[in-house]
């Protein structure tokens, strides 16, 4: 779906034996398991407030499927103009000006969670309180980190609906990094227009395609319990080859970007925004280097042995192939 740059995700197992999660408790799971079906199956609107660092937007987000076919539209309401919209397999993104910038807000609801995975990840998911968002009674659903390797977070679910009304991502020390809240909700359809009344936006439209196959090939010698590759594609980035996996347990994600250069190494990088992660660091080679990029919604120090443990060996045998 739309959050985050948008991705799909889809299958390949990277086995670590996860501990038994029998703390968690099964209204908790039915819970997760119905808010990760309604907020891609019902029409619903509405007005949020959207923080993450020092960011803070008011939004506006609709969500309707018409004949089996997902639409959806966030807008910001303060600032610069933005939209983003998604509809059946394509995007849609206006803003002033020649260009798109592809970031944003993760969408309402959208948080492309798979309830199996997380149910199989070292999670602990129980019941909280039941607390007014919106004006309407909904249920905190914590699902807490148990390996400290992947954020925590709280989901707070519409008793009528199953609606995700808010949601937080903290950090271990309870820290909140990303943060969004419904002020108002519609339930019912919606008419989803594209910049509809914005002639001065430039809007861009991005096709989603899924490819025929998936490499099964991870360069990763460790990783937390519970995360699976779910992408691997190669691609291009001007004259560089590079490569991109995908890695998920459901509900965070990260992704690794290789590339063979004729540069010299650079030095180790390192950047966060909210619960986000961006790691740099080049292996040198003969006459350049292998840099690799991590950037995703995991704790800067699982980044890092993430990062130490590849199989950098494989990783240049790999890039050879996509040339």
């Amino acid at each position: 779906m739309l959050a985050r740059c948008i991705g799909a995700l889809f299958s390949a197992l990277i086995l670590l034996s996860p501990p038994s999660f029998a703390i968690s408790s099964e209204p908790a799971k039915e819970k997760l398991r119905s808010m990760t079906m309604a907020v891609r199956t019902l029409s619903y609107s509405g007005k949020l407030v959207y923080q993450r660092a020092d960011v803070l937007a008011n939004l506006a987000f609709q969500h309707d499927v018409i004949n089996g076919k997902e639409a959806a539209r966030l807008r910001r309401l303060s600032g610069q103009p933005l939209e983003r919209a998604q509809s059946g397999n394509v995007l849609i993104e206006a803003v002033p000006g020649p260009d798109v910038l592809r970031q944003g807000y993760p969408l309402p609801g959208m948080i492309n969670a798979e309830s199996t995975q997380i149910f199989e990840a070292p999670y602990q998911i129980t019941l909280g309180n039941v607390e007014r968002i919106a004006d309407r009674s909904a249920q905190l659903v914590l699902v807490e980190s148990m390996d400290g390797h992947r954020h925590s977070y709280k989901f707070w679910v519409d008793e009528e609906t199953s609606l995700l009304l808010r949601s937080q991502t903290v950090n271990a020390d309870n820290q909140t990094l990303e943060q969004y809240e419904f002020s108002e909700l519609t339930v019912g359809p919606q008419t989803v227009e594209i910049a509809g009344g914005q002639e001065a936006l430039q809007v861009k439209v991005y096709p989603i395609t899924e490819p025929e196959s998936v490499l099964q090939f991870s360069p990763a010698s460790w990783l937390p319990a519970g995360y699976q590759l779910v992408s691997a594609l190669p691609s291009r980035a001007g004259s560089h080859r590079v490569y991109t996996l995908v890695y998920t347990d459901g509900l965070g994600s990260f992704s690794i970007f290789l590339e063979l250069t004729n540069a010299r190494p650079e030095p180790d990088m390192q950047a966060i925004l909210g619960p986000t992660v961006a790691l740099g660091k080049d292996y040198a080679l003969s006459g350049g280097a292998l840099r690799v990029t991590l950037v995703g919604e995991i704790p800067p120090e699982t980044g890092k042995t993430i990062i130490d443990a590849l199989d950098v060996d494989g990783l240049k045998g790999l890039l050879s192939r996509t040339q």
